[in-house]
């Protein structure tokens, strides 16, 4: 599985006007642009059903995790790895929309060189990103979800907790303990004790000081889960209590583990299914990001590049799990009521 430590007429958002920004595809497609937190332009894709009789419809918002992926999925793969591109058009051919974007620094949401991403910057960008979808035409504003895949489950936990156009919620793969724990579990359990301890070295050091300690004394397995330059966002990702935002969320939610993983895990499920207030669980045969992925070598920063987000990417022939494809299809079309009269 992934997790983002492995990786890192209309009117938008803010009420500014993206009507210039609109490009239609083919399949029911509209490439679009509203603004981010701090005015970013960012890009998004809004993919609506072939038939509505012209009632508006459900619509359901698809959160990115931190890693290096744009709108579609993952990227810095031949020919790349459209997971949710893929979610999206599952849920449109169960007749619900579905609009999935760039998250800043990739695609489309361009940033400038230099400039560092910040967790609540990705939480804002998503509350954004929800107000915009809410206010397209075509969509049933009171019968909104959000998918929140990896790190972005958190960001849509708190959307759900704090937003009441969020009536149900997916948390794809979404860790149910604080990622050190995640972490050092999976280098516990593919390198060693010793690797797992020293790990949880390093993340103490950025806690206590909102740095890495020096790098070249960071063992290399872990060098490849740590971007070099993100010292803020890193800090600001481990230290999210997982369980603590569940326990804010009131809405219908489904949980999706994977039985492979090796980091997030059925038992991560668990944790937040207990916290939640109304929570069923999906336990994928496979990993429940839908893929697998394997490490990558870390450089310098650039917030363009996906290359220097950190972790890992797919491998050429993943498989995508296509039973949690239709779990997660089907969850939201009981929870989002047909297109109305």
């Amino acid at each position: 599985m992934s997790i983002g430590l492995l990786a890192a007429g209309c009117s938008g958002g803010g009420g500014t006007s993206n009507d210039i920004a609109d490009l239609r595809l083919g399949q029911g497609e509209t490439i679009l642009q509203f603004d981010g937190a701090a005015k970013l332009h960012m890009g998004g894709t809004l993919a609506m059903p072939e038939a509505t009789g012209g009632r508006p419809v459900g619509a359901v918002l698809i959160v990115p995790t931190v890693a290096r992926n744009d709108r579609n999925g993952y990227l810095d793969i031949v020919p790349g790895d459209a997971v949710y591109q893929d979610l999206s058009k599952s849920i449109t051919a169960a007749g619900m929309a579905a609009f999935r974007y760039d998250r800043r620094s990739m695609g489309v949401s361009k940033m400038e060189a230099g400039e560092q991403l910040t967790f609540e910057d990705m939480v804002t960008d998503a509350r954004l990103a929800l107000q915009f979808l809410s206010q397209r035409t075509g969509i049933d504003a009171a019968n909104m979800a959000v998918v929140g895949h990896d790190i972005g489950g958190v960001i849509a936990m708190r959307l759900a907790a704090t937003d009441d156009k969020v009536k149900s919620l997916v948390l794809l793969s979404t860790p149910g303990r604080p990622l050190v724990d995640v972490m050092a579990g999976n280098f516990e359990a593919t390198v060693s004790r010793d690797s797992a301890d020293a790990f949880r070295g390093v993340i103490s050091t950025l806690l206590a000081t909102g740095s890495f300690p020096d790098r070249s004394g960071i063992l290399p397995e872990h060098q490849t889960v740590l971007p070099v330059g993100q010292d803020a966002l890193q800090r600001a990702i481990y230290g999210l209590d997982p369980v603590a935002e569940a326990a804010k969320v009131k809405v219908p939610t489904l949980v999706v583990t994977g039985k492979q993983s090796t980091l997030v895990n059925p038992a991560d499920g668990t944790k937040l299914a207990a916290a939640l207030t109304s929570a069923q669980t999906f336990t994928a045969e496979s990993t429940a990001t839908l893929q697998k992925i394997t490490a990558a070598l870390p450089q310098a920063f650039d917030p363009n590049d996906h290359r220097a987000h950190g972790g890992g990417r797919p491998p050429d022939t993943a498989d995508r799990d296509q039973p949690a494809v239709a779990a997660i299809t089907a969850y939201l079309s009981a929870k989002i009521a047909a297109p109305r009269q």
